[in-house]
């Protein structure tokens, strides 16, 4: 699966992806639980350190993706459901929109007799 920045999102060893998938289970059971997101992110003991802050901001982007594109909810009431400041999840949200975008664009490169 290709990343959209190959420097920012190196590709996960099989160890890595069951580390991260258990991570973002574990995180969405905190959450559903009404943990904010920072208790959720406290919890993230099995996750080695070069993984944790990915699963961190992977995971805020997660949650952009499925609540404010997917079901229309506001930044400021994701903001305020995980306890967070807008302005992070803002920048998160931009992120998000920027990954698409370069993610997007990798793959109209790759498409043969691509018009331009």
């Amino acid at each position: 699966m290709p990343f959209a920045d190959p420097k920012k999102y190196a590709q996960l060893s099989v160890v890595m992806h069951e580390e991260y998938e258990q991570a973002v289970r574990k995180m969405r059971e905190d959450i559903s639980r009404g943990r904010t997101y920072e208790q959720a992110c406290a919890n993230l003991t099995e996750a080695g350190p070069e993984i944790k802050k990915f699963i961190r901001e992977d995971f805020l982007k997660i949650i952009i993706a499925e609540e404010h594109f997917g079901a229309g909810i506001e930044i400021a009431d994701i903001a305020l459901f995980l306890d967070l400041p807008y302005e992070k999840v803002e920048a998160a949200k931009l992120n998000l929109l920027d990954d698409m975008k370069l993610e997007a664009e990798y793959h109209l490169n790759r498409r043969p007799g691509k018009i331009n």
